[in-house]
């Protein structure tokens, strides 16, 4: 068992004091940001809406082709009082302005701006701001009032890509290891990338498949910790070389550039780098192409040396621009729309841990590695069945049998009287005998029923299950979409749905007085690419939803390596969990936590409006498990009707009523040709979010209660939650000033989760060893913690998939695992911080003129967070069962266009 784990992440040393550098700087001059945004305005549908100017392409332009750039600063465009380009030396303005005005003409290109554009550009000339030197201290943080570091703004963007940089100076080398790697910078938002140049090139079947090594760096707090850290990130990056690339209509793809550019030659201290473009669909050329304002684009124009290609080029001979063609090579960014890959994702922890220890020593003296955490409590798991009983037959037997009861018995509360309703709609009849046969099993059901008869029904103890099996048919076709003339995407793809709902509606009779569980065969996302938005899944589980049953879908055997036992199993379970028959295993925390606690999870799904219904929503989910109700112990919170109902019946209620607008956690937007759009959070859409917080809180406040949220995912809507906003034992509010916890409930505690959120918000670990690198599960916390630490990592045991790989498997090659490593996915377990936002501390009860109470362990309520992730039924889960609930309920939030709006 390891001791402890090592959080890829660094924090400033202090031995080495301030790291202060002098910059060349530049602000984006007023003069430009005037003239710019008026012509950039004129072309706009709506020329009154306010509009920030695009300049994330000019600033990548800038990094990649401006001599002696290191970094440029976000929001500069807006605000002169935030410093644009950060240089070595002040960039040459004969480079300078000709990529400033090839950039500017891209914003109106329409031949009827010809003339405007003109007296802007002259404009652009006439204002070429000046430069000016500046000392920068990049490791300056302020602490905020609860005790959390507060860098400075700047250094969200500055410092990754200055840390980059230094990397990318030292090749990687390690014992076994072929060659040297060298790495290239690739900038994102608010992040740096190294990746790898050129690719790694791996033969398998006939054939070469590339990929690169990647680290990626963030700048990232810790609540209630006073040091900002670095946060890098391993992984693989593969590249697509199919001739042409496979890419959808509808889809995007990156591609990065290697360009070595004719100014560039005589400046020796310039980071190597890679330049991002975008390409798709384009429906004005019937072929891909560039996307946007594209770096290339303006490249080809100043660089008259070189020629640059299309995107069609690109995509129909991948593999020629891969090897490069003169100065200039390129990569596809593989997606798994792509088609399969002989390369697996990841990376082992043997080899995360040499990529760390090359950045330890890169980082040296400046930054230091965070302290590794140690176990933090001595309960790990919850009181789960025992595991490893192959060939002790009695013991398996009694295991098996206590599974099944458990289950039944999580089915009669969930059910509170009704019988199990299920139908099977197959397309396979091995299908649908694997079906049939894994109820029987999960349920201890009797074989003494026809498998082929159309109807089946059973009954153990007060269990009831009927069974109907049917052919799927013509509903399980894809979705015929007929775009009218000038018509919107989304209605018509609203009105396709509407169609299939309603032949799901004739196809099934409506369950009347109960809830029903459809198990659904339908084939593979693959199978409906050719059409975009045709995959029929969400349009049938909206029409089941009609008729008062779940859904779930499994797919046909064609389209999945996965034998039938192992996906019927889990379609089963995942009905069962929709029907909210679960079971909370006990935890093993003691008595330091009261015996009649209750969950409370909360969470905001956000539909975006490129999603499944091409329709943006927020809607906020809020559930309240009771562990030890008879009946449905799984509620949640229904705010028009102000009850909490059974969890089955607010899935149905978030299908049915999809195409209802009738609030801000409703409201659709149709901004469905827009590639990327999310839902704007408005500040009303604030209010109501942190009025139904409180709402919720109110009513669970008869009983112990824990709430549990998860930062990345509601601190838009709630933006207390921000790690420089929290206070221990308080809660705050918009508009009002911070509160004691206990204000909302005398027995409330807070446990707050975060993990990477797609944005390396929380860093990647590895369990050192003397024998051999690897994982290890349990509550971690950092070494020498006071008894009133509030910050606790999880980390639970690797997926049954991913416990053959070998740990120490290495994939950057050539190297002895090289032969078959790089085709293994290499998995790793989630590490999930946990923060005790608030608990009934010894302060905590002083403040509230409490003494008869024993104060909390914060350590007890993060065990008890970390526990509730393991369950007999399934694989450790990514987040504490009772948010997994809430979040899962997004399956149901499918935001469609209403009929009267179509009127």
């Amino acid at each position: 068992m390891y001791p402890l784990i090592r959080p890829t992440a660094y924090e400033p040393d202090p031995a080495a004091g301030p790291w202060v550098e002098d910059y060349q700087v530049l602000t984006f001059a007023a003069a430009w940001r005037t003239e710019l945004t008026e012509i950039y305005q004129a072309g706009r549908p709506n020329r009154d809406a306010p509009a920030n100017l695009p300049v994330r392409k000019l600033n990548e332009l800038l990094r990649a082709a401006a001599p002696g750039v290191v970094a440029t600063g976000r929001g500069a465009a807006s605000d002169e009082s935030v410093p644009w380009v950060y240089a070595r030396e002040g960039t040459p303005l004969d480079v300078l302005t000709p990529l400033v005005t090839s950039w500017a003409m891209t914003l109106r290109p329409e031949p009827e701006h010809d003339e405007a554009m003109a007296r802007v550009l002259t404009s652009v000339h006439e204002a070429i701001p000046e430069w000016t030197v500046e000392a920068v201290d990049l490791t300056t943080s302020e602490v905020s009032a609860g005790g959390t570091a507060r860098p400075s703004p700047r250094l969200y963007a500055l410092l990754p890509e200055v840390i980059a940089a230094r990397l990318a100076a030292r090749p990687f080398h390690s014992d076994g290891l072929g060659r040297k790697i060298d790495f290239r910078v690739v900038v994102g938002n608010q992040s740096a990338e190294l990746v790898s140049w050129p690719p790694f090139a791996y033969k398998r079947s006939g054939r070469s498949w590339f990929y690169s090594a990647v680290v990626t760096i963030a700048l990232r707090t810790v609540p209630f910790a006073p040091n900002f850290r670095l946060h890098f990130t391993t992984g693989i990056r593969r590249w697509a070389t199919g001739t042409p690339v496979f890419l959808p209509q509808g889809r995007q793809a990156t591609v990065l550039f290697k360009a070595e550019l004719p100014w560039m030659q005589d400046v020796g201290a310039s980071t190597p780098r890679l330049i991002a473009n975008t390409m798709a669909f384009s429906s004005r050329l019937g072929q891909v192409d560039w996307r946007g304002r594209a770096s290339i684009d303006v490249l080809s124009e100043l660089d008259i040396v070189q020629t640059y290609p299309r995107a069609a080029e690109v995509r129909e001979a991948p593999l020629r621009w891969i090897h490069g063609q003169g100065r200039i090579s390129a990569g596809i960014i593989h997606s798994t729309a792509m088609g399969t890959h002989a390369v697996g994702p990841g990376l082992m922890p043997a080899e995360r841990a040499r990529l760390d220890a090359w950045v330890e020593e890169g980082l040296r003296p400046l930054f230091r590695p965070v302290p590794a955490l140690t176990r933090g409590f001595n309960g790990n798991k919850p009181a789960l069945l025992p595991r490893g009983l192959a060939g002790n037959a009695p013991k398996e037997n009694a295991r098996k049998q206590q599974e099944t009861q458990a289950r039944r018995e999580a089915l009669l509360a969930s059910l509170d009287g009704q019988p199990l309703d299920v139908d099977i709609a197959w397309q396979y009849p091995e299908t649908r005998d694997g079906l049939i046969n894994s109820l029987r099993d999960l349920l201890g059901l009797p074989a003494d029923v026809v498998t082929e008869g159309p109807a089946q029904h059973w009954q153990v103890g007060e269990l009831r299950v009927h069974l109907r099996t049917a052919e799927l048919g013509a509903i399980g076709s894809a979705l015929e979409i007929s775009r009218r003339d000038k018509q919107s995407r989304a209605t018509a793809l609203g009105e396709a749905i509407r169609a299939r709902r309603s032949a799901v509606a004739t196809r099934f009779d409506a369950l009347t007085g109960r809830v029903g569980l459809a198990i659904v065969e339908l084939a593979g996302e693959g199978r409906f690419s050719s059409e975009p938005d045709s995959d029929p899944k969400f349009a049938l589980r909206l029409g089941l939803a009609d008729t008062a049953r779940l859904t779930q879908f499994i797919q046909i055997p064609d389209d999945t390596a996965v034998g039938i036992n192992t996906r019927a199993r889990s379609a089963w379970l995942d009905g069962f969990r929709q029907l909210g028959a679960i079971t909370i295993p006990q935890h093993r925390i003691g008595d330091a936590l009261p015996g009649d606690l209750q969950y409370l999870a909360i969470w905001v799904v956000r539909r975006r409006a490129d999603g499944p219904t091409r329709r943006s929503r927020n809607q906020l989910i809020a559930l309240r498990v009771r562990p030890g109700d008879i009946a449905h112990p799984v509620r949640g919170w229904h705010d028009t009707r102000k009850e909490w109902v059974p969890y089955p019946e607010l899935l149905l209620d978030l299908g049915r009523d999809a195409d209802l607008v009738t609030g801000p956690f409703e409201a659709s937007a149709d901004c469905s040709d827009v590639v990327g759009t999310r839902p704007t959070v408005t500040a009303y859409d604030r209010e109501e979010t942190e009025r139904l917080v409180r709402s919720v809180l109110y009513q669970a406040r008869d009983r112990p209660t824990l709430l549990l949220a998860n930062a990345g995912n509601l601190r838009r809507s709630w933006p207390w939650l921000r790690n420089d906003s929290l206070v221990r034992d308080m809660l705050g509010f918009g508009g009002t000033d911070v509160q004691r916890l206990t204000v909302y409930g005398p027995d409330l505690r807070f446990v707050l989760t975060r993990d990477s959120n797609g944005r390396d918000e929380v860093p990647q670990w590895y369990a050192p060893g003397d024998d051999r690198v690897g994982f290890a599960a349990g509550l971690w916390a950092a070494p020498g913690r006071d008894t009133d630490n509030r910050v606790f990592v999880s980390t639970a045991d690797s997926s049954s998939s991913a416990k053959t790989i070998k740990r120490g498997l290495l994939k950057l090659g050539p190297h002895p695992d090289w032969p078959t490593g790089p085709a293994k996915t290499a998995w790793n377990p989630r590490y999930l911080e946990l923060t005790v936002v608030g608990c009934l501390s010894e302060k905590a009860l002083a403040d509230a003129g409490r003494d008869d109470v024993r104060p909390d362990q914060p350590a007890a309520w993060a065990a008890l967070a970390h526990q509730l992730r393991f369950h007999d039924d399934h694989e450790p889960l990514s987040r504490p069962l009772p948010l997994h609930l809430a979040k899962l309920a997004e399956e149901y939030v499918l935001p469609t266009e209403s009929v009267a709006r179509d009127g």
